[in-house]
């Protein structure tokens, strides 16, 4: 268009304006140092799941290429579930104490609660750039997610047995958490599907729930699997984790028999000469 002689335009950009971003790791830095459980630098392997979770979500999301609009919509689902994760790993410990059924109640608070923080965090805005299902996506599949999840967690802990087993437990964990993905992404889509009452829309949601289903429930594994990981492999949260889930160890060998009262012999002292 050829040289123009324009005034360059400024604008004064203070650092609080996006300090609203920070709020969703509140909850975590809260979580690390208000209870005494956590004061013990051990809590600090927490940070290792985080930064692989992350550290994936940004390999994932640069050669995807997605739209800023868009991007924002699953940074807000995806840091929701992360950090809810590990808060509730930080407050196992108080967890515990409680029942079955409200201990899984406080757990689903313990989400609701960091999503709401994400809600603030990322200011979800509806725009006409962006398709209807997308911009809602993550406002209705979160309670999903953390359903799926929980639910996942409970049947697996059911299936083996109540006892400490790491792999039978993590191979049980698999495909309930695809079911639980498939059926959150139902329900997540299929219900502002059946608000809005288009016939359309009915269809793109199920397609998206055809093809999209297996996919979200592998990527809430592969999520939740980097802090089972920590869970099993670390003493700190092995104790933790069985505590809070309510899993016995399992021993072997005569140690364990004379433990549980299973042996019912002897050993021979040695005589005296």
């Amino acid at each position: 268009m050829g040289q123009q002689h324009v005034q360059a335009a400024t604008f004064d950009w203070k650092w609080y304006y996006s300090a609203a971003r920070s709020l969703i790791w509140l909850a975590l830095i809260v979580a690390i140092l208000v209870p005494k459980a956590n004061h013990n630098v051990r809590i600090l392997w927490i940070l290792v799941p985080l930064a692989i979770v992350n550290l994936a979500w940004l390999a994932f999301k640069r050669p995807v290429g997605m739209p800023s609009l868009v991007a924002s919509q699953f940074d807000l689902m995806f840091q929701s579930m992360v950090v809810g994760t590990a808060v509730l790993w930080l407050t196992a410990g108080y967890l515990r104490k409680v029942g079955g059924f409200v201990r899984f109640l406080m757990c689903f608070g313990t989400f609701v609660a960091a999503a709401c923080l994400a809600v603030v965090s990322y200011s979800v805005k509806f725009s006409r750039e962006v398709p209807w299902f997308l911009t809602l996506l993550p406002l209705t599949l979160l309670p999903f997610l953390v359903l799926a999840m929980l639910g996942a967690i409970t049947l697996s802990r059911r299936l083996s047995g109540g006892k400490y087993r790491p792999v039978r437990f993590m191979l049980w964990l698999a495909p309930w958490t695809l079911l639980g993905g498939s059926i959150a992404l139902g329900g997540s889509i299929f219900v502002p599907a059946l608000v809005w009452r288009g016939e359309a829309r009915i269809l793109d949601a199920m397609l998206m729930f055809a093809m999209g289903g297996p996919i979200l429930g592998l990527c809430l594994y592969l999520l939740n699997l980097p802090f089972m990981i920590l869970g099993f492999a670390h003493p700190f949260f092995r104790e933790r984790l069985c505590a809070c889930l309510g899993l016995q160890t399992v021993t072997s060998g005569p140690a364990s028999q004379i433990q549980a009262g299973e042996s019912s012999e002897t050993m021979p002292l040695p005589e005296r000469n």
